[in-house]
């Protein structure tokens, strides 16, 4: 008997879905308490699953092709990046969630020091911030663009010592440049390594940076 068509291009369908495609954006599980969650990966050009690569978590709502973290919306080349799209902005309220996904990751990927990069925008900066306090030993840098941590309590922003922080903001955009000052001048008081870039006519969106732009400028956290 013959296989129907529609049965064999169902079942290839399916055996993509499953699949990681290096340079392509894809959908994988992990386990948590018992149940499957989702995120999305998209793999360097030519990687080679025997070499270490950094990896950086962004945050996401991952259901589709148009929910990837902004910074890499839509990038074809991730220069040399591993990129994970999840919902790390809810990440401050259940930590653990977000442990098991690293250490899924881990399991996976040689992650360069084993430790992963963050970053931040706008109104989820707080919570992702709050994540990477919560389990700093998870993270070696974090970029807010634009982004910071709502708090200036110096005791809270100790925790974030260990990690390399860094903001990047427009000069127009005014609130939130000033508010990246501040909690920057409080980081290096504190004795946490933080540095800060300020683009010149820098709107609060920085279109012109997602892609290469932005990976560039995770690249000094390495």
């Amino acid at each position: 008997m013959k296989t129907p068509i529609y049965l064999v291009v169902i079942v290839g369908l399916l055996s993509l879905s499953n699949c990681k495609v290096d340079g392509q954006r894809t959908f994988a599980k992990f386990k948590y308490q018992g149940k499957e969650q989702t995120y999305a990966i998209q793999l360097p050009n030519n990687f080679d699953a025997a070499k270490t690569y950094p990896v950086i978590v962004g945050p996401s709502e991952v259901q589709g092709d148009n929910t990837q973290s902004f910074y890499w919306k839509g990038v074809k080349d991730t220069e040399g990046w591993i990129l994970i799209d999840y919902t790390i902005y809810e990440g401050s309220r259940n930590p653990a969630k977000v442990k098991a996904l690293l250490e899924h990751l881990k399991s996976k990927y040689k992650v360069e020091n084993n430790k992963f990069h963050a970053v931040c925008f706008s109104a989820n900066s707080s919570n992702v911030f709050n994540l990477v306090m919560a389990i700093p030993k998870y993270f070696t840098g974090i970029t807010g663009m634009a982004g910071n941590p709502g708090t200036k309590d110096k005791n809270k922003l100790k925790q974030l010592k260990g990690v390399k922080v860094q903001f990047v903001v427009g000069d127009k955009d005014t609130y939130w440049m000033n508010a990246a000052k501040n909690r920057h001048q409080i980081l290096q008081e504190i004795g946490v390594d933080s540095r800060i870039e300020i683009i010149k006519n820098g709107p609060h969106v920085m279109r012109d940076l997602v892609g290469k732009g932005f990976l560039s400028r995770a690249d000094r956290l390495r």
